[in-house]
């Protein structure tokens, strides 16, 4: 048996899935075509599709692409998200929490900063791919992955509306994916492919940095702006695997820059109510793209802010905001519902 090993063919989100490249691919490779004809596998072992299935795993660093996933929940986000592509369909659920313990009217002292992200994804994914193949006619795809990333870091003043915030960052993802098989020899690709494509699972420690960039600013007639960019890296670090093959160490980036202007809009009972309109780029660094099916989008969107002293525990004021998502190749919607501190 020969096989080509071309750099990107099995990405599972460039072109074809994961499932999909690997049976396509893989499949014709093993079942000789009288086999095909006839549906039968015949003189071919699922162990032997197995081992091929884990050679090119490894060739194509999959595990790689499967851990993006995590770190895409774990980045601070909107609150809810869905990215949609030809590729993939994604649904982001996040809860970012961020806290400085500056007083805001301190513009001198340098004062301790923590952040928490917590985060739930899924994405899924449904293949056809024809009949007379001797492979299966469908392989449906869905993936879940947890994540938890903390930071801690310094707030740094420079001048009276600007701050520096660069931050130490660590955590710990899990990401569970299923590919289900129907069609010709769909019971032989399901066996073969346990632990790799049907109850996958890797657990991994995130570890990294960033450093984020605040400008904020009163304007005319009650207006503010607020200017913010941001860069992280990480390095993702398996520590359990339910197949070798899927065990691989990656480092990811992500880059983000955000506009927002607000204003005075009334009052909302004895509280100040304002509008936000604010636009925000993102641009994923590293081999995400070839797992994700893109690395850059745009948010554009608005919201409401209701500033209120009535909360308690520190808290000043309350954000409900949307965005609709465009980007290469892909399309989608965020809302968000945020506490300010």
């Amino acid at each position: 048996m020969r096989m080509e090993n071309r750099r990107g063919l099995f990405s599972p989100w460039r072109r074809t899935t994961l499932a999909a490249a690997l049976t396509t691919a893989l499949v014709p490779a093993l079942f000789p075509p009288a086999a095909r004809a006839q549906t039968t596998t015949s003189g071919v072992s699922a162990e032997a599709i197995r081992d091929a299935v884990r050679d090119q795993l490894k060739a194509e660093d999959i595990g790689h692409g499967f851990e993006t996933l995590g770190v895409f929940g774990g980045t601070p986000d909107a609150s809810a998200a869905r990215y949609s592509s030809n590729e993939i369909t994604l649904h982001g659920y996040k809860l970012p929490i961020t806290h400085s313990f500056r007083d805001k009217d301190d513009t001198d002292s340098v004062a301790p900063y923590l952040e928490v992200t917590l985060g739930y994804e899924t994405a899924w994914h449904q293949t056809a791919l024809g009949a007379d193949t001797g492979a299966p006619d469908v392989v449906k795809e869905n993936y879940k992955s947890y994540s938890a990333l903390g930071g801690f870091g310094l707030d740094i003043p420079i001048g009276g509306s600007t701050s520096v915030r660069p931050v130490a960052l660590g955590g710990y993802t899990r990401i569970r994916g299923s590919g289900e098989f129907a069609g010709p020899n769909a019971d032989l690709l399901r066996e073969s492919t346990g632990g790799i494509l049907t109850s996958m699972r890797i657990d991994s420690f995130l570890a990294g940095g960033g450093v984020e960039v605040l400008h904020e600013r009163a304007l005319a007639d009650g207006l503010r702006l607020h200017l913010m960019g941001r860069f992280s890296e990480f390095a993702d670090i398996p520590s359990r695997v339910s197949d070798p093959s899927l065990k691989s160490t990656g480092s990811f980036g992500f880059a983000t820059v955000n506009a927002q202007l607000d204003g005075p809009l009334g009052h909302l009972f004895a509280d100040d109510l304002r509008w936000i309109a604010f636009s925000r780029g993102n641009i994923l660094i590293g081999s995400q793209q070839d797992f994700l099916g893109f690395d850059k989008f745009l948010e554009v969107g608005g919201g409401l802010e209701v500033v209120t002293p009535h909360l308690g525990y520190g808290i000043e004021g309350v954000t409900l905001r949307g965005s609709a998502i465009i980007g290469n190749g892909v399309r989608g919607w965020t809302i968000g519902l945020g506490l300010a501190f």
